[in-house]
């Protein structure tokens, strides 16, 4: 089993799902909020205060921070926060998906799920 680094909190499925989000970079709430479900085919929804709590917590921990880029001004909203990992954020965030690749082996090994490719 994968050795998780200590965090203040649990790393609950919205936590993982919100570090997870901010992988390929920088990224604001609002496109946090549609990436989650989108990439989960609607299984996990975030609420806008559900995530404002949670990239507090965040950002409490400094597994992200708030990011100075912006896109092309056409594009943006002067009143959006981006978002990125941080060097500590990403580590946490490799560690658990580690432990939940472990997890998904033992479900394997145990018959529960197929094999990814196969039907």
């Amino acid at each position: 089993m994968v050795d998780r680094p200590e965090t203040p909190f649990r790393m609950t499925p919205v936590v993982f799902h919100v570090l997870l989000a901010l992988a390929d970079g920088d990224s604001h709430a609002y496109q946090i909020m549609k990436d989650v479900p989108e990439r989960t085919g609607g299984a996990i929804e975030i609420g806008p205060g559900s995530l404002h709590y949670t990239l507090g917590k965040l950002l409490d921990a400094e597994l992200v921070e708030e990011s100075d880029h912006r896109p092309r001004p056409d594009e943006d909203d002067p009143r959006r926060k981006y978002y990125r990992l941080t060097t500590r954020g990403r580590e946490v965030l490799s560690a658990e998906a580690a432990l939940l690749a472990d997890i998904v082996d033992f479900a394997f090994e145990k018959g529960l799920i197929p094999e990814r490719g196969s039907s």
